[in-house]
Protein backbone atom coordinates (compact mmCIF):
# COMPACT_ATOMS: atom_id res chain seq x y z
CA UNK A 1 0.00 0.00 0.00
CA UNK A 2 1.31 3.23 -0.94
CA UNK A 3 1.26 6.09 1.66
CA UNK A 4 -1.58 8.13 1.08
CA UNK A 5 -1.78 12.07 0.28
CA UNK A 6 -5.31 12.44 0.66
CA UNK A 7 -7.96 11.19 3.03
CA UNK A 8 -11.88 10.74 2.91
CA UNK A 9 -14.11 10.46 6.21
CA UNK A 10 -16.89 8.53 5.32
CA UNK A 11 -19.71 9.80 8.58
CA UNK A 12 -22.61 8.71 10.32
CA UNK A 13 -23.96 12.56 10.26
CA UNK A 14 -26.70 11.49 13.32
CA UNK A 15 -24.05 9.84 15.60
CA UNK A 16 -22.18 12.42 17.18
CA UNK A 17 -19.47 10.03 18.19
CA UNK A 18 -19.20 9.82 14.53
CA UNK A 19 -18.30 13.75 13.52
CA UNK A 20 -16.48 13.49 16.97
CA UNK A 21 -13.62 11.03 16.01
CA UNK A 22 -13.85 12.25 12.16
CA UNK A 23 -12.68 15.51 13.87
CA UNK A 24 -9.89 13.76 15.38
CA UNK A 25 -8.90 11.64 12.79
CA UNK A 26 -9.55 14.35 10.54
CA UNK A 27 -7.23 17.12 12.66
CA UNK A 28 -4.54 14.02 13.35
CA UNK A 29 -4.34 13.12 9.34
CA UNK A 30 -4.11 17.41 8.61
CA UNK A 31 -0.97 17.54 10.86
CA UNK A 32 1.22 14.62 8.80
CA UNK A 33 -0.12 16.68 5.45
CA UNK A 34 -2.68 14.79 4.46
CA UNK A 35 -5.55 16.52 2.65
CA UNK A 36 -8.91 15.37 4.21
CA UNK A 37 -12.41 15.25 2.94
CA UNK A 38 -15.78 14.35 4.56
CA UNK A 39 -18.65 13.14 3.32
CA UNK A 40 -22.16 12.36 5.37
CA UNK A 41 -23.51 9.27 3.94
CA UNK A 42 -27.24 9.72 5.90
CA UNK A 43 -27.66 12.36 3.56
CA UNK A 44 -28.37 10.42 0.29
CA UNK A 45 -24.70 9.84 -1.02
CA UNK A 46 -24.71 6.77 -3.37
CA UNK A 47 -21.34 8.13 -4.76
CA UNK A 48 -18.42 10.10 -3.11
CA UNK A 49 -15.29 11.46 -4.52
CA UNK A 50 -12.04 9.67 -4.84
CA UNK A 51 -9.46 9.74 -2.47
CA UNK A 52 -5.96 7.65 -1.55
CA UNK A 53 -7.93 6.59 1.65
CA UNK A 54 -11.22 5.85 2.77
CA UNK A 55 -12.33 5.81 6.68
CA UNK A 56 -15.59 4.77 7.39
CA UNK A 57 -16.40 6.05 11.20
CA UNK A 58 -19.43 4.02 12.59
CA UNK A 59 -21.24 0.45 13.00
CA UNK A 60 -21.68 -2.27 10.32
CA UNK A 61 -24.38 -0.20 8.55
CA UNK A 62 -22.15 2.76 7.86
CA UNK A 63 -19.57 0.86 6.36
CA UNK A 64 -21.87 -1.25 3.96
CA UNK A 65 -23.29 2.10 2.84
CA UNK A 66 -19.62 3.48 2.21
CA UNK A 67 -18.70 0.30 -0.07
CA UNK A 68 -21.79 0.95 -1.97
CA UNK A 69 -20.69 4.66 -2.17
CA UNK A 70 -17.14 4.26 -2.96
CA UNK A 71 -16.15 4.45 -6.82
CA UNK A 72 -13.99 2.17 -8.84
CA UNK A 73 -10.81 4.52 -8.79
CA UNK A 74 -11.54 5.12 -4.76
CA UNK A 75 -8.01 3.93 -2.30
CA UNK A 76 -8.86 1.08 0.35
CA UNK A 77 -11.09 1.31 2.53
CA UNK A 78 -10.82 1.24 6.33
CA UNK A 79 -13.35 1.31 9.32
CA UNK A 80 -13.26 2.70 13.02
CA UNK A 81 -15.57 0.77 14.68
CA UNK A 82 -18.36 3.11 16.48
CA UNK A 83 -21.63 0.73 16.70
CA UNK A 84 -22.45 -1.63 18.80
CA UNK A 85 -21.36 -4.57 16.65
CA UNK A 86 -19.06 -3.58 13.94
CA UNK A 87 -17.29 -6.78 12.33
CA UNK A 88 -16.56 -5.45 9.17
CA UNK A 89 -14.42 -2.31 11.23
CA UNK A 90 -10.73 -2.71 11.44
CA UNK A 91 -9.80 0.10 14.24
CA UNK A 92 -11.08 0.74 17.73
CA UNK A 93 -12.45 4.20 18.14
CA UNK A 94 -9.69 6.14 20.62
CA UNK A 95 -7.24 3.39 19.60
CA UNK A 96 -6.30 3.93 16.59
CA UNK A 97 -3.27 6.10 16.60
CA UNK A 98 -0.54 3.25 15.61
CA UNK A 99 -2.64 1.37 13.39
CA UNK A 100 -3.46 4.67 11.21
CA UNK A 101 0.31 5.79 11.45
CA UNK A 102 1.59 2.09 9.84
CA UNK A 103 -1.63 3.06 7.11
CA UNK A 104 -0.38 6.22 6.39
CA UNK A 105 3.47 5.62 5.71
CA UNK A 106 2.85 2.70 3.55
CA UNK A 107 2.94 0.00 6.23
CA UNK A 108 -0.49 -1.53 5.16
CA UNK A 109 -2.11 -4.68 3.25
CA UNK A 110 -5.08 -4.44 0.59
CA UNK A 111 -7.53 -7.13 0.80
CA UNK A 112 -10.17 -7.22 -2.05
CA UNK A 113 -13.25 -8.56 -0.94
CA UNK A 114 -15.36 -10.12 -3.48
CA UNK A 115 -19.15 -7.96 -3.99
CA UNK A 116 -22.07 -9.26 -6.37
CA UNK A 117 -24.09 -7.67 -8.96
CA UNK A 118 -27.82 -7.91 -8.90
CA UNK A 119 -29.72 -7.72 -12.00
CA UNK A 120 -33.63 -7.91 -11.31
CA UNK A 121 -36.04 -8.26 -15.01
CA UNK A 122 -39.61 -7.77 -14.57
CA UNK A 123 -42.02 -10.21 -16.46
CA UNK A 124 -42.22 -6.63 -18.47
CA UNK A 125 -39.13 -6.40 -19.91
CA UNK A 126 -37.91 -3.92 -17.41
CA UNK A 127 -34.24 -4.05 -15.74
CA UNK A 128 -33.14 -2.60 -12.66
CA UNK A 129 -29.47 -3.53 -11.53
CA UNK A 130 -27.96 -3.02 -7.71
CA UNK A 131 -24.47 -2.71 -6.99
CA UNK A 132 -21.72 -3.71 -5.76
CA UNK A 133 -23.18 -5.14 -2.84
CA UNK A 134 -21.25 -6.35 -0.43
CA UNK A 135 -23.29 -8.84 2.11
CA UNK A 136 -26.13 -10.52 0.39
CA UNK A 137 -29.51 -10.12 -1.38
CA UNK A 138 -32.32 -11.82 0.09
CA UNK A 139 -35.42 -12.78 -1.09
CA UNK A 140 -38.85 -13.51 1.03
CA UNK A 141 -42.14 -12.25 1.41
CA UNK A 142 -43.30 -8.84 1.61
CA UNK A 143 -45.47 -9.61 4.55
CA UNK A 144 -44.50 -11.72 7.70
CA UNK A 145 -45.82 -15.36 8.00
CA UNK A 146 -46.28 -16.00 4.07
CA UNK A 147 -44.39 -18.59 1.70
CA UNK A 148 -42.44 -16.91 -1.29
CA UNK A 149 -42.16 -19.31 -4.48
CA UNK A 150 -39.57 -19.77 -6.75
CA UNK A 151 -37.63 -21.58 -9.11
CA UNK A 152 -33.56 -21.86 -8.26
CA UNK A 153 -31.70 -21.70 -11.37
CA UNK A 154 -27.62 -22.07 -11.36
CA UNK A 155 -25.62 -21.11 -14.27
CA UNK A 156 -29.12 -21.81 -16.36
CA UNK A 157 -30.38 -25.03 -14.78
CA UNK A 158 -33.37 -25.47 -13.25
CA UNK A 159 -31.91 -27.03 -9.33
CA UNK A 160 -35.42 -27.06 -7.47
CA UNK A 161 -38.68 -25.31 -6.76
CA UNK A 162 -38.32 -23.75 -3.28
CA UNK A 163 -41.27 -22.64 -1.25
CA UNK A 164 -40.64 -20.86 2.16
CA UNK A 165 -39.35 -18.45 4.00
CA UNK A 166 -36.79 -16.87 1.55
CA UNK A 167 -33.34 -17.19 0.21
CA UNK A 168 -29.90 -15.24 1.06
CA UNK A 169 -27.46 -14.82 -1.00
CA UNK A 170 -24.31 -13.94 0.45
CA UNK A 171 -20.53 -13.23 -0.29
CA UNK A 172 -18.10 -14.11 2.24
CA UNK A 173 -18.24 -10.86 3.38
CA UNK A 174 -22.05 -11.77 4.16
CA UNK A 175 -21.33 -14.77 5.10
CA UNK A 176 -21.20 -13.21 8.81
CA UNK A 177 -24.68 -11.62 8.64
CA UNK A 178 -27.86 -12.44 7.56
CA UNK A 179 -26.48 -16.06 6.43
CA UNK A 180 -24.91 -16.76 10.17
CA UNK A 181 -27.94 -16.13 11.80
CA UNK A 182 -29.96 -18.43 9.49
CA UNK A 183 -27.55 -21.74 9.67
CA UNK A 184 -25.19 -20.73 7.02
CA UNK A 185 -21.12 -21.57 7.02
CA UNK A 186 -18.95 -18.80 7.77
CA UNK A 187 -16.19 -17.97 4.98
CA UNK A 188 -13.16 -16.49 5.44
CA UNK A 189 -14.03 -13.03 3.61
CA UNK A 190 -11.11 -12.67 1.21
CA UNK A 191 -12.41 -15.91 -0.44
CA UNK A 192 -14.12 -16.32 -4.38
CA UNK A 193 -17.32 -17.86 -3.55
CA UNK A 194 -21.11 -17.11 -3.66
CA UNK A 195 -23.16 -18.76 -0.32
CA UNK A 196 -26.77 -19.89 -0.94
CA UNK A 197 -28.65 -19.97 2.35
CA UNK A 198 -32.30 -20.78 2.60
CA UNK A 199 -34.91 -19.54 5.34
CA UNK A 200 -37.00 -21.73 6.50
CA UNK A 201 -37.76 -24.29 3.87
CA UNK A 202 -41.01 -26.62 3.99
CA UNK A 203 -38.97 -29.21 2.68
CA UNK A 204 -36.62 -30.38 5.38
CA UNK A 205 -33.76 -31.75 2.94
CA UNK A 206 -32.49 -27.98 2.10
CA UNK A 207 -28.98 -27.24 2.83
CA UNK A 208 -26.76 -24.29 2.31
CA UNK A 209 -24.63 -24.58 -0.75
CA UNK A 210 -21.58 -22.52 -1.39
CA UNK A 211 -20.70 -21.67 -5.24
CA UNK A 212 -17.17 -20.77 -7.03
CA UNK A 213 -18.01 -17.20 -7.54
CA UNK A 214 -18.30 -17.60 -11.26
CA UNK A 215 -21.54 -19.30 -11.32
CA UNK A 216 -24.95 -17.49 -12.37
CA UNK A 217 -27.35 -17.87 -9.22
CA UNK A 218 -30.79 -16.70 -10.73
CA UNK A 219 -34.23 -17.23 -8.78
CA UNK A 220 -37.52 -17.09 -10.80
CA UNK A 221 -40.43 -16.21 -8.68
CA UNK A 222 -43.58 -18.36 -9.19
CA UNK A 223 -46.03 -17.02 -7.00
CA UNK A 224 -46.09 -13.38 -5.06
CA UNK A 225 -50.00 -13.31 -4.30
CA UNK A 226 -48.59 -11.63 -0.74
CA UNK A 227 -45.29 -10.06 -2.25
CA UNK A 228 -42.11 -11.10 -2.57
CA UNK A 229 -39.60 -8.47 -1.48
CA UNK A 230 -36.04 -8.28 -2.56
CA UNK A 231 -33.84 -6.45 -0.16
CA UNK A 232 -30.27 -5.70 -0.79
CA UNK A 233 -26.79 -4.96 2.10
CA UNK A 234 -30.30 -4.93 4.57
CA UNK A 235 -30.33 -1.25 3.18
CA UNK A 236 -32.62 -1.27 -0.10
CA UNK A 237 -36.05 -3.12 -0.71
CA UNK A 238 -38.05 -3.62 -4.16
CA UNK A 239 -41.12 -5.88 -4.16
CA UNK A 240 -40.98 -8.02 -7.08
CA UNK A 241 -43.99 -9.63 -8.68
CA UNK A 242 -44.65 -13.35 -10.27
CA UNK A 243 -42.56 -13.76 -13.31
CA UNK A 244 -39.56 -11.26 -12.29
CA UNK A 245 -36.05 -13.06 -12.19
CA UNK A 246 -33.46 -12.15 -9.79
CA UNK A 247 -30.01 -12.53 -11.66
CA UNK A 248 -26.83 -12.82 -8.67
CA UNK A 249 -23.43 -12.40 -10.16
CA UNK A 250 -19.83 -11.55 -8.86
CA UNK A 251 -19.26 -8.32 -9.74
CA UNK A 252 -16.29 -6.82 -11.48
CA UNK A 253 -15.48 -4.47 -8.64
CA UNK A 254 -13.87 -5.93 -6.08
CA UNK A 255 -14.20 -3.80 -2.75
CA UNK A 256 -10.36 -3.01 -1.74
CA UNK A 257 -9.80 -3.01 2.14
CA UNK A 258 -6.99 -1.42 4.35
CA UNK A 259 -5.90 -3.90 6.66
CA UNK A 260 -3.25 -3.43 9.72
CA UNK A 261 -4.16 -4.52 12.86
CA UNK A 262 -1.89 -7.87 13.68
CA UNK A 263 -5.24 -9.77 14.84
CA UNK A 264 -5.60 -13.04 12.65
CA UNK A 265 -9.59 -14.10 11.30
CA UNK A 266 -10.16 -16.73 14.19
CA UNK A 267 -8.79 -14.07 16.66
CA UNK A 268 -11.48 -12.04 15.39
CA UNK A 269 -14.45 -14.38 15.03
CA UNK A 270 -13.75 -15.14 19.20
CA UNK A 271 -13.38 -11.34 19.58
CA UNK A 272 -16.65 -9.90 17.87
CA UNK A 273 -18.72 -12.94 16.95
CA UNK A 274 -17.85 -15.44 20.49
CA UNK A 275 -17.52 -17.90 18.09
CA UNK A 276 -16.33 -21.02 20.38
CA UNK A 277 -16.92 -19.61 23.48
CA UNK A 278 -18.70 -21.62 26.31
CA UNK A 279 -22.43 -21.42 26.88
CA UNK A 280 -21.74 -21.80 30.48
CA UNK A 281 -19.19 -19.12 31.35
CA UNK A 282 -15.89 -21.09 33.07
CA UNK A 283 -16.49 -24.14 31.36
Amino acid sequence: MKPPTSALLLVDGRDPRSLDEAARIGKWLAARSIKVSRTDLQRGARRVGAADLAIALGGDGTFLRAARALRRAAGPLVGVRLGSFGYLAELEPGDWEDELTRLVEGHGNVEKWLRLRVRVRAPGGRVREFGPVLNEAVVTAARVARLVEFTLRIDGEDVTRFRGDGMIVSTPVGSTAHSLAAGGPIVDRTDRCLLLTPLNSQALTYRPLVLRSSRRVELLVQQARHGTALTIDGQETLEVESGTVIEVTESEQDLHVATVVQRTRFRTLRERLKWGDPLVPGR
